[in-house]
């Protein structure tokens, strides 16, 4: 039994050594073009998005699909906001021998666009 705990622990303190972290970090303006359109910030948001995979050096497969996608429409039906503004965002993966823990952030002002509604009156 104290060879087990002893591997056990062994094995353990191994993938705590090897395992490995990089990141990566970007900003943008904003997720929709928005050129001299007045605005209102509803408030800030930040929403991270965590996926697991099994890699094997050139080939992976994730347990459940990257959310990457429709990742700002994701972060805007929350608050129903209508666009991001000041985007940052980065990204971050650590390896634990075959696992693989990816994680995406991102934070951003959301915006609502204001509705105007113009009544032409008939003269």
């Amino acid at each position: 039994m104290k060879h087990f705990f002893a591997t056990i622990s062994i094995f353990l303190l191994f993938l705590g050594l090897v395992n490995c972290a990089s990141s990566s970090v970007g900003i943008a303006t904003s997720n929709k073009p928005i050129p001299n359109t007045p605005y209102e910030t509803v408030k800030t948001v930040e929403k991270t998005f965590t996926w697991y995979a099994l890699d094997f050096i050139i080939f992976g497969l994730p347990f459940t699909e990257p959310p990457i996608t429709d990742l700002y429409e994701r972060v805007m039906e929350e608050d129903a906001g209508d666009a991001l503004v000041n985007i940052r965002y980065w990204n971050d993966k650590s390896i634990f021998g075959p696992l693989t823990r990816y994680r995406f952030t991102i934070k951003g002002d959301l915006v609502r666009f204001p509705s105007q509604s113009t009544i032409k009156s008939k003269k």
